[in-house]
């Protein structure tokens, strides 16, 4: 197991990464996005890192604005 996937700091597991530090895709794969509770971990769709959760990734798709998009 990599040591990204085993950290344990809760604020690090809410936050959202919308790139991998494992592998720096942007890919990402979750069972079932329709049903999930929004405690369910979203995954790298390339290697299977931990990239936040789904409430993070609502939280991200909030904070958007329709005249800025920016990594």
């Amino acid at each position: 197991m990599r040591m990204a996937q085993t950290k344990s700091d809760p604020a690090e597991m809410l936050r959202f990464k919308m790139v991998c530090d494992e592998c720096g895709s942007l890919s990402i794969k979750m069972p079932d996005p329709k049903n999930a509770p929004c405690s369910t971990i979203i995954r790298c769709g390339r290697c299977d890192a931990s990239r936040g959760t789904l409430d993070g990734l609502h939280q991200l798709a909030r904070q958007g604005r329709s005249d800025l998009f920016e990594f």
